[in-house]
């Protein structure tokens, strides 16, 4: 397994491929840093973390890096390498089985909040949600990057980012994008200084804020 020591004062804190036993930290840091911090706004926790997470974890190889200080995970990346699988497994395996355990085990269908989160999906879908830039085909790798509080801003996300990027080119990939909210100025800044630029703005599909208006997202890419 390969070792990757990130520059910068971060205290020994080290980039590494996930192990199995990362499993629960990935998935607690994922959610905890849902929408800005503590989750703030999930409709159901765990539904979320299962589709943002899952296939990385228990699917594919070599798509998840962790950042870890000693024995303790402070972030991780989910970087897609094959987009076609991706989606055939998310589809067949990630997103029944997630559903079925929200809607049956945690009684998805009678929380409020997930009524209130589709009576939105109508403007969504008009303002252009469900369509993807054509030149988004051109940046087929795509990535997610979480760090916890404390342990941002100390060339962690960067190396993180690095290590997905450099196994993207070894598979050939052309380009890599990753989505961020358009009001999040840190991380926008964060993948413009990585060579990221804007390929496309969309609505983000999120619980509507209680004084109404819509969110957005800022697609970024960049060739490899």
């Amino acid at each position: 397994m390969r070792f990757f020591v990130p520059s910068g004062d971060d205290g020994g804190t080290v980039i590494r491929l996930y192990k199995p036993g990362d499993r629960g930290v990935v998935r607690e840091i994922c959610r905890a840093t849902a929408y800005g911090g503590e989750g703030v706004g999930l409709v159901e926790p765990e539904l979320f973390v299962d589709l943002l997470t899952r296939y990385f974890t228990d699917f594919a190889d070599r798509s998840l890096w962790v950042a870890a200080r000693g024995e303790r995970v402070v972030g991780y990346l989910a970087g897609c390498l094959d987009e076609r699988r991706f989606h055939r497994v998310q589809v067949g395996k990630v997103v029944p089985a997630a559903l079925a355990r929200a809607i049956f085990r945690r009684g998805l269908l009678v929380r409020r909040e997930l009524w209130r989160l589709l009576g939105s999906f109508p403007r969504f879908a008009a303002s252009g949600g469900l369509r993807a830039s054509p030149e988004e085909t051109i940046y087929p790798g795509h990535l997610h990057v979480n760090l916890l509080d404390g342990f941002r801003g100390r060339s962690l996300g960067s190396r993180l980012v690095e290590c997905f990027l450099g196994e993207a080119r070894a598979h050939g990939l052309p380009g890599a994008r990753a989505v961020v909210y358009e009001s999040n100025q840190p991380a926008r800044r964060f993948f413009e200084r990585l060579g990221f630029h804007p390929l496309a703005r969309r609505p983000a599909f999120k619980p509507p804020p209680r004084e109404g208006g819509r969110e957005w997202k800022i697609v970024y890419g960049k060739e490899l």
